[in-house]
């Protein structure tokens, strides 16, 4: 069966061939249960060029339908029969009378409809969106929350069920939303959940790209299990167990799991190739570090391929060197307009992103303000931007329209990826509906070993080496009786209580013990320089800084952007001084060019750093660390009997909200600049206890009042907000 699907390829790339012939050995595929994914492909790309089937669009048409493709057969065939008119109605949608199921949505949404547990590992393009969605518009599920591994992908799919529920549903997506309604959807990251106390009667809960689940696993077989994102999904995922009555778990590439049955949770696995788009997939087999050999071809390619190009490259250094080599060879677009110049006051003419950008090509990589990543893609999804350079932000980010993916490097900053995030990168060209046909150029060999794997759920397989913190973190149901006695003997002998352990469980519960030791340890001038109720005291941002090593050290190490102690609490202190957020920045990067003296390369390498501190460092490990060092400080104060009232709330709130009131802050996720959101703030003050809905709702009504703000400004807050729902 391989040799006439390799057979079938073949003749398609030739100039004469019998469309006949190719399409009878596609429905011979087809009829074989085993060949059946082969079939469908030579389907998808005999669409791709359909011109060339004119003479045989019956028998086309009538393996379209064969193939359970039911979009193509209404997208790409008029005046349908009787037989599919019924067929078609069949398989429409809850939600929408123009979206058609293909028949493997249609077998996930039925066995879902039918009260079953479902885990889905499928391909990027098998349309999983459009199944949640119409298990949304069936009216079965009153309470429904949706996990989602960022923020990226959170915003994504808020507007798109804005659009769709936002007048049926309660959408909620930030922590500081209450539940109003009888019918709401939640759309969180698992640290949102996990802060939740609203987790009850859940109708059904999603969770998306389970596979992260699982801890990695380093070469010799052991596992990394300080990974605190694994652990904060491990306890959302037991929260949830807890709380729901069914559960839709989606994934690329897994063959099984283990883990589940032992908390008791049935389900059933469906494991599916079922591809919508065909991928032609070409590797150069390049050494890693051949850059010379790699721009060559880079540089080659782009001149003879068309379409919407994703680069995929390791960081934001090579991003912003491959976006030069681009721009050297006259390869992009002029653009100039209001956001190009709005980028220049923002930040700065010569910083790499800029310079990408006005060029007509688009980076996109950690440590980017949300509004910019959330610009770019959208204008790489409009066209306007033919190119988009970008790091491991994609593989989990939000979709794009990309016909091809260039993988220029096999490795995730100095790390190799595996062949499953090789494939996952890999399923980023094509898209359902857009591009039947995605295009892959692989500059070096792929990576070694297994494309799908075996989750191993930490949940259900609890043992000697389970961190205690995520032991803490699990619903008490779901600890199995070892792991409650070793959970008992730890915390029992610890200066630290359970409660606090808990609290505070994405921290490893030796770094928990040694924070406390720390606290513990100060000097009586140090330790008092801890006790303030707002204002921090003389002498605390010295202790924080050290705190911090202490206990956000490996996070530290990751970034790489600060290289002592000195230049961590430079920078802390400059960012408390500082009137706002924007103020800071400019400093910074005034700085920054200072330093640089005309080194445009270096310059751009210290604003992205910058960006890394703000958008990384002080929203979110500063604010982490800042709530462990308060209750860990009042903890040592009552057993030393001194009665100082101790919060950490107004400095923790000028890391995590910007310098800015709650409410305001909360709208920087939907993809307004803070620069915007200052504004905001300085010129509309809200109440404190106001939150993102508040914040929502007096723009909607005073839109009248945005017109002394820039036309840029306007332009993000009507993105953000989306047109009024009616």
């Amino acid at each position: 069966m391989r040799e006439i699907f390799e057979l079938a390829l073949m003749m398609l790339r030739k100039d004469e061939f019998s469309p006949f012939k190719y399409l009878k050995w596609a429905d011979s595929l087809l009829s074989n249960p085993k060949s059946r994914s082969h079939g469908r492909e030579l389907v998808i790309r005999a669409l791709d060029q359909k011109d060339r089937f004119n003479l045989v669009l019956p028998l086309l048409r009538h393996l379209v339908r064969k193939a359970g493709l039911y979009p193509y057969l209404r997208k790409e065939f008029s005046h349908h029969t009787l037989s599919e008119e019924f067929l078609l109605q069949a398989y429409r949608t809850p939600f929408s009378r123009e979206y058609v199921f293909h028949s493997m949505q249609f077998k996930i949404y039925e066995l879902l409809i039918q009260g079953r547990n479902v885990i889905l590992s499928a391909p990027t393009s098998m349309g999983k969106s459009a199944i949640i969605d119409s298990l949304l518009a069936s009216g079965r599920f009153e309470k429904v929350v949706i996990v989602l591994p960022t923020v990226a992908l959170v915003d994504e799919t808020r507007r798109r069920l804005r659009e769709r529920f936002g007048h049926t549903f309660q959408i909620i997506h930030h922590g500081s939303q209450p539940l109003a309604s009888d019918r709401a959807i939640y759309v969180l990251t698992q640290e949102r959940v996990n802060d939740r106390e609203d987790m009850q009667s859940v109708d059904l809960f999603v969770l998306d790209e389970f596979y992260k689940l699982a801890f990695t696993k380093r070469k010799d077989g052991s596992l990394i299990t300080e990974d605190e994102r694994v652990n904060a999904l491990n306890s959302a995922l037991s929260k949830l167990l807890k709380g729901s009555s069914q559960f839709f778990m989606t994934g690329p590439f897994i063959s099984g799991i283990t883990g589940l049955s032992s908390v008791n949770a049935s389900y059933t696995f469906v494991p599916t190739d079922y591809n919508t788009v065909a991928l032609n997939v070409q590797h150069f087999n390049i050494k890693a570090n051949n850059v010379d050999e790699k721009n060559e071809r880079l540089l080659s390619l782009l001149q003879s391929i068309s379409g919407p190009t994703i680069i995929y490259c390791r960081s934001a250094s090579t991003a912003g060197k491959i976006s030069k080599l681009l721009i050297s060879h006259g390869i992009g677009l002029s653009l100039n307009d209001q956001y190009s110049e709005w980028l220049k006051t923002s930040y700065h003419s010569a910083w790499d992103y800029v310079q990408a950008y006005v060029n007509g090509i688009g980076l996109h990589f950690g440590g980017l303000p949300r509004a910019i990543q959330q610009y770019t893609i959208d204008r790489f999804n409009s066209g306007q931007l033919p190119y988009l350079v970008c790091t491991s932000t994609i593989i989990e980010g939000v979709n794009t329209v990309a016909k091809n993916v260039i993988i220029f490097d096999n490795r995730q900053g100095n790390f190799g990826v595996d062949r499953f995030t090789h494939g996952n990168i890999r399923g980023r060209a094509g898209r359902m509906g857009v591009h039947y046909v995605g295009n892959v150029y692989c500059m070096e060999e792929i990576p070694e070993g297994d494309e799908p794997f075996e989750v191993e759920i930490p949940l259900g397989t609890q043992g000697e080496n389970t961190p205690i913190n995520l032991l803490a973190a699990l619903q008490p149901e779901h600890l199995t009786d070892y792991s409650q006695a070793r959970f008992e003997e730890e915390t029992s002998s610890s200066p630290v209580d359970e409660d606090l352990i808990r609290k505070h469980a994405s921290f490893s519960f030796e770094v928990i013990k040694d924070a406390f030791d720390f606290v513990a340890g100060l000097s009586t001038s140090e330790f008092n320089s801890l006790l303030f109720n707002s204002i921090p005291n003389a002498g605390f941002s010295v202790v924080f800084t050290n705190f911090m090593y202490e206990v956000s050290a490996t996070t530290l190490r990751h970034l790489g952007v600060l290289n002592s102690k000195d230049a961590m609490h430079a920078k802390i202190v400059a960012y408390l001084f500082a009137n706002s957020y924007e103020e800071y920045l400019k400093q910074q990067i005034d700085r920054a060019v200072a330093a640089c003296d005309g080194n445009i390369e270096q310059l751009s390498g210290k604003i992205n750093d910058e960006l890394k501190i703000l958008n990384r460092l002080f929203s979110y490990t500063v604010p982490k660390a800042l709530s462990l060092l308060e209750d860990l400080t009042t903890e040592v104060a009552e057993r030393r009997s001194d009665g100082t009232a101790v919060s950490y709330a107004h400095v923790r709130s000028l890391f995590e909200n910007y310098h800015l009131g709650a409410a305001w802050a909360g709208l920087e996720e939907m993809g307004i600049p803070i620069q915007t959101l200052q504004k905001l703030h300085d010129r509309f003050p809200l109440p404190a206890d106001a939150n993102i809905d508040g914040a929502i709702e007096y723009l909607s009504r005073r839109a009248n009042a945005l017109s002394g703000l820039t036309e840029m400004d306007r332009n993000f807050i009507t993105r953000a907000l989306g047109p009024p729902i009616v």
